[in-house]
């Protein structure tokens, strides 16, 4: 609602002047309409100054206006994709954040002129409707999911095109029937919308309602900016978890466009904007650069806090894309593009192993093929070594070759990957395994992370246990050599500090299950069954409550250190 002077900036597109904002003063409403035909795709923006007269009566003057012809590239094309999700099998299930992420990908092209997110296409009837008309957008679109999802041969394309067809006259069904609805405004909260349609004499569902209403609402906002904006603040408000979850999922519809780019500002590369989107996706995100810093900030907190998983998600799969895709990693210096790899690689590599997991030694692996100078099957194998000497060493490689084992490179090339563990047999002590800088404890760490992630491969169970029993043999000698267990059960320490240092040790999971580990417990269980052990370990504790406390605190610490209830 206009205020008593108010100045109104419309905007048009495709023909159709639509409302942006209200802003109080003059000048700074011009210069929004401005910025507004800054946009190739804007056809016009102009300034309406509302005033109420004395008498109620409300007046309108337009003290601005520009338009102009906005020049048809062409027919629009779907963009081409090389996989699909899993068949959707009822109308409903094309809602889902899998199959509009499909169609974020697929119709990329259309929604980046129309400023429209998957949510709004098919929970708005117009938007529905105006996208079916537009070329062969929809039934090139069709042709394609149907290909993909049935080449293997499980169906007959056709009749996977006609199943589709027909999902798509019941969503467009639905879709009319709730644009003859009077729904509320979404003024308030989102769960309180939620509440109110909950209310109506519908056969449609709430949620499915309250879609309508927020797709209607944000079909008002023609940039992706503000369709953010507007969805980071009704979630700041947020406290209902199901409300949340669908704000979500619209959230990242708008992540899948370009706005990206604006969210992340200039970089000087896109190796670092790969770094960036996936600092974006854990919440720790630098918005100085950010061209939305202050929407940022709120997509920032929100990711922080975990309340936006899907986004989190349609992030990381963005970073992974962009790792995978053809692009240069440093556009404007071809000789760079080693160093802008170990930046992304520096970035995704944990403790535990790679980022996200499988995923990410895919990623990474393609990006290397892009690299190697052999292609095809010789370049795939090629990139496999490489990728494995780039990290950090022969335990991470392990790590990373666990992973790879559960990606469509295994498909082709199981041997070579099984090849690749020759490199860590070869490593016969601890500090062949892993970086000799590392400390004692993060040398042993890290090996017995390398175990877990064997034993969590889907290595064959015989290749498992011959990497397991090395790892573990590796370790043990690291034991031996390395007198460790000794060095904690010093004879000159009391008894009391020699217990407690061994058991923390065994407690620390610094070791896996397995021989290191048996040696280091046969120490513990010597201690233990010497005579009058529970007195001599509370030797020089006078207070007996004190006394009571420090062997009640070392059995809970026994029990962590798998020495049983």
């Amino acid at each position: 609602m206009a205020s008593k002077n108010a100045f109104e900036i419309q905007v048009m597109r495709e023909g159709r002047w639509s409302t942006e904002s209200f802003i109080d003063a003059e000048d700074t409403a011009i210069a929004a309409a401005k910025r507004y035909l800054m946009d190739k795709k804007c056809e016009g923006a102009r300034v309406i100054r509302n005033w109420a007269r004395a008498d109620g009566r409300m007046i309108e003057k337009e003290i601005f206006s520009e338009t102009r012809t906005v020049k048809d590239d062409g027919p629009v094309r779907i963009v081409q994709v090389d996989a699909a999700p899993a068949k959707c099998e009822a109308p409903e299930d094309y809602f889902g954040l899998q199959s509009r992420s499909l169609m974020n990908r697929l119709f990329r092209n259309y929604l980046e002129k129309t400023y429209v997110t998957p949510t709004e296409l098919i929970h708005n009837y117009k938007e529905l409707k105006r996208i079916q008309d537009k070329d062969s957008l929809v039934p090139s679109a069709v042709d394609r999911i149907a290909f993909l999802q049935t080449r293997e041969g499980d169906q007959d394309s056709k009749a996977r095109r006609d199943e589709i067809f027909k999902s798509i006259d019941q969503m467009s069904a639905r879709a009319r029937r709730a644009e003859a609805l009077k729904l509320p405004k979404l003024n308030g909260s989102f769960k309180d919308m939620v509440d109110r349609v909950s209310t109506l004499d519908s056969e449609d569902d709430a949620d499915y309602l309250a879609m309508v209403v927020l797709s209607r609402d944000l079909g008002d906002v023609r940039n992706w900016v503000g369709k953010l904006d507007r969805l980071c603040k009704l979630c700041m408000d947020e406290t209902d978890g199901h409300a949340l979850e669908m704000l979500d999922g619209v959230i990242a519809d708008v992540l899948g466009a370009n706005v990206v780019q604006e969210i992340l500002g200039w970089q000087p590369s896109l190796a670092m904007a790969i770094v960036r989107m996936l600092d974006l996706a854990d919440g720790t995100f630098p918005v100085e650069n950010s061209e939305a810093a202050e929407t940022v900030e709120m997509l920032n907190a929100l990711l922080k806090a975990g309340k936006l998983p899907a986004s989190r998600l349609c992030l990381i799969d963005r970073a992974h894309r962009q790792l995978k895709s053809a692009n240069a990693l440093y556009r404007s210096d071809a000789s760079k593009e080693k160093e802008g790899f170990d930046t992304v690689l520096g970035r995704v590599v944990t403790p535990t192993g790679l980022l996200f997991g499988a995923e990410t030694a895919d990623a990474l692996t393609t990006r290397i093929t892009r690299m190697v100078e052999e292609g095809g099957a010789a370049g795939r194998r090629s990139a496999i070594m490489t990728t494995f000497n780039a990290m950090p060493d022969r335990a991470y490689g392990l790590m990373y070759l666990c992973d790879l084992i559960k990606t469509d490179y295994a498909k082709e090339h199981v041997a070579d990957i099984v090849a690749m563990l020759d490199r860590v047999y070869e490593a016969r002590a601890l500090s062949g395994l892993c970086l000799r800088t590392l400390s004692a404890k993060d040398r042993m760490m890290r090996a017995t992370n390398a175990h877990r992630a064997v034993m969590a491969s889907a290595f064959p169970p015989a290749i498992r246990t011959k990497l397991a029993e090395h790892i573990d043999s590796v370790l043990e000698k690291y034991l031996i050599d390395e007198q460790i267990v000794e060095k904690l059960d010093h004879h000159d320490s009391p008894l009391r500090d020699r217990a407690v240092r061994l058991v923390q040790f065994c407690a620390a999971g610094v070791l896996p299950e397995g021989k290191a580990m048996t040696r280091a417990r046969q120490r513990i269980l010597a201690l233990l069954r010497g005579a009058n052990f529970d007195a001599r370990f509370v030797d020089g504790i006078t207070d007996p409550a004190k006394a009571q406390k420090a062997l009640r605190d070392f059995h809970q610490l026994l029990v962590r250190a798998g020495f049983g209830g």
